[in-house]
Parts: C-alpha cells; structure tokens; sequence
C-alpha cells in the first residue's frame, strides 16, 4: 500500500499524536486518559505536524514547535522537534526518516534556521544531521552542607510564587538572559496549561527592586524531613545572586535532607563553597541542533577569516553546493560560491556553527576533510563555546 505524507492539524493532529506517542513514550496498557492528555496540548501554539499515512491509518508522526534560538550572538527562527514516533507495524521502512525530511522542509519554508531536539536514538538523529550539545549537569548536595550560607548578610531577598504567578517575571529574565547565552533557545508560544497547574515554584533573587536571578523548584518526597529539593532550573547574573538562591535551598534543611541543581555544562558547583561535597551527574540525553537554512545563518558574532566548503546534506537538499564563508569586522557572512577548500558534511557545518566540537575531529567523524590549515581557520572564526539550550522537550 502506498504512503503518504500529510500535514496534520486540530482534532486530526490530536488523535495521530495521542495514539503513536502513547504506545511509543508510555507504558501501556492503560493509555493515560485522553480528555486529560487533550486539555494540556490543545493549548499550544506554533506547532507544525506531519505524518506518514497509509489509507486513513497514521504510521509516523513528528511534531515541532517554533522557538528563537541565540546563536553567536544573533536570535534566529528556530524549531524544537518532538513526538516523532512509529508505529511497530511500520518501523524498519525508512517513515521516521521521510516524515522527519517533510517537517524540515516545510519549517525551512516557514523561515527557520536552526531545529533542535531531544533525541530518542542519537545515532539516527546524528545521520540526520544533527549534532550533540554538551549534556546538562545535576549537582547533588544536602542542604546541611549550606549551613554556613545562613549566616551571610545580603541585601537581597527570595521572592516566591507559583509558576502562574510568576510566570512573567521568569519569562522576562530567560528573554534577557538568551540575549548573552550561546545556543539558548526556548518557545515561542509558552503552553498556558502547564503554567497554569501551579506545579513549580518560582525563587526570584531580588536586589534593590532587581531580578538577578531565579530558581524553578519543586519539593517531593514522602516525609517531611526526607523531601528532595529538585531545581530544574537554576540561574543567575551576579555572584551575589547565586548564593542569595543557595542561602533559601539552606533554609530548607529541617525539611528537605537532599537537593539537586539542574546547571548549565560550564558551571562548577564543586568549586562554590568549601565542603559541600557535591556530587554531579550528568543528563541522560543531550540537546541536539543542526543548521537547517546555510544561507540564512549570517550575521552571528565570528572572528576573522574566511573559507569555502562543499556543503553536503542529503536531508535537507537546499543547504548542499558551495559556500563561503567570512567573518568580517566581528560578523559572519555567507554567499554561494564556485570554488570550495574543503568538504563539510551539514553536520561538520553545524559542530563548527555550535562551537562544540573541534575541527580536527571532522575527518574522524566523517564531518569532512578540512587540512590543519583550514582547521586553524575555521577555529579563529568559529571559536569554541558551550552551547546551552535551556528548554527541555
């Protein structure tokens, strides 16, 4: 039987994704209830879905949701690709990767950049062109060992709400903080749903009327005395700040006997106060993000320089030919071109864009064959850097 791809929305988009990602993300039998499941996604917004049908019955699925996504210094259209799923009857028949190639076209179309995802097999994403940001960390501490924290003056103070409540003034500080922070991305449309359960509290760091940092936390566990103090989130601008957040975790001690801090690649929770004895972990999966638009991603914050590469990306077909690459006066500029030094699959162009990997690995990953000259080039334009995502999906 022939299949084919469709372009899914309302209550059609609704019934394909409960039905594939049910069966592929939960345990099952029972189903979780559907009229539960419907009230918490019917509220998004910005999402794209596309499936693989055959006759009337949908096989695979995979859905994005548009996001904007620092990159070297510049805010790009972006997507977050989620819910891709087969079903066993269809799996080994190449559908994930079709429809995954329809969604990518049509959010190219829709004036994309960048895509990013959570990956359910890296391995297959990474064929897709995709390549891995540094995973995230998670401190684990006791809050005991802060003690010494509750003796320190500040001038600031922890403000707390629940998420509905302080929704607004968490969202302003992300949109702040991703105006500075390489490869933070986030929804464009936040889901009104999830901030309305209540489910998080939100710790606003506050100096002298000043957000300076915040903390998105929940208290679980079945004794009190013996509760987790989680932070999924955990962010700051000053030192101060910092250490105003980890004073309130210390004030939990009667309460809570452990807490973890989900942190960003590059922070060392080790180092902040002597004794501490953390214990860091890391995620289980790691972000990942390609180039999906090569001719839109100029104007990002570059060294010196230039190069040309052939570009190949079988996915994403209207990234692949010749291209020049050029940082000039401190800003990436990209044209077509004729001649190319090297080779760059989508997905050497995309360790280089992220600044997460090195160009000497390129011809061990087979990403391409830059020689070591062209290698010193393309680090002096594409330094390294610690990409963060921040949204989790």
């Amino acid at each position: 039987m022939k299949a084919v791809i469709r372009h899914l929305q309302g209550e059609e988009m609704l019934d394909a994704l409960y039905s594939l990602n049910q069966y592929a993300f939960h345990p099952s039998p029972p189903f979780q209830n559907k009229e539960e499941w419907l009230y918490f996604v019917r509220g998004r917004k910005g999402v794209t879905c596309h499936a693989v049908f055959e006759a009337d019955t949908p096989l695979s699925i995979a859905g994005s949701t548009a996001m904007t996504q620092n990159m070297r210094g510049k805010l790009f259209p972006a997507s977050g690709v989620w819910g891709v799923a087969t079903s066993p009857t269809a799996r080994r028949k190449g559908y994930c990767r079709e429809v995954m190639g329809s969604l990518l076209n049509a959010e190219r179309e829709s004036g994309k950049v960048f895509t990013n995802l959570y990956p359910f097999r890296e391995s297959f994403y990474e064929r897709l062109g995709y390549v891995a940001f540094p995973l995230t960390k998670i401190a684990h501490f006791t809050p005991d060992s802060l003690a010494p924290l509750l003796k320190m003056d500040s001038d600031g103070h922890i403000e707390l709400r629940l998420i509905g409540e302080g929704f607004e003034a968490y969202r302003t500080y992300l949109v702040q903080m991703r105006q500075s922070r390489h490869g933070m991305t986030f929804f464009d449309f936040p889901d009104p749903n999830a901030i309305n359960r209540n489910a998080l509290w939100v710790g606003l760091a506050m100096f002298g009327g000043q957000l300076e940092g915040v903390m998105l936390y929940r208290i679980q566990g079945e004794e009190v005395g013996k509760f987790n103090l989680s932070a999924i989130r955990f962010y700051y601008q000053t030192s101060r700040a910092r250490y105003l957040m980890l004073n309130w975790v210390a004030r939990h001690v009667d309460q809570a006997d452990r807490a973890e801090l989900w942190l960003p690649a590059d922070e060392y929770p080790e180092t902040w106060l002597a004794a501490m004895m953390v214990k860091v972990e890391s995620a289980v999966r790691p972000g990942m993000c390609r180039v999906l638009d090569v001719a839109q991603i100029g104007g990002m914050q570059v060294g010196e320089g230039s190069f040309s590469a052939r570009v190949i990306d079988p996915s994403c077909p209207w990234n692949e030919g010749n291209w020049r690459f050029e940082g000039q006066a401190g800003i990436l500029q990209v044209s077509k071109t004729t001649h190319a030094d090297c080779e760059l699959t989508i997905q050497g162009l995309s360790a280089l864009v992220s600044g997460a990997h090195d160009p000497q690995d390129f011809s061990l990953r087979g990403w391409g064959n830059p020689t070591p000259e062209l290698q010193a080039i393309q680090r002096n334009i594409f330094p390294r850097l610690c990409p963060f995502m921040h949204e989790m999906f």
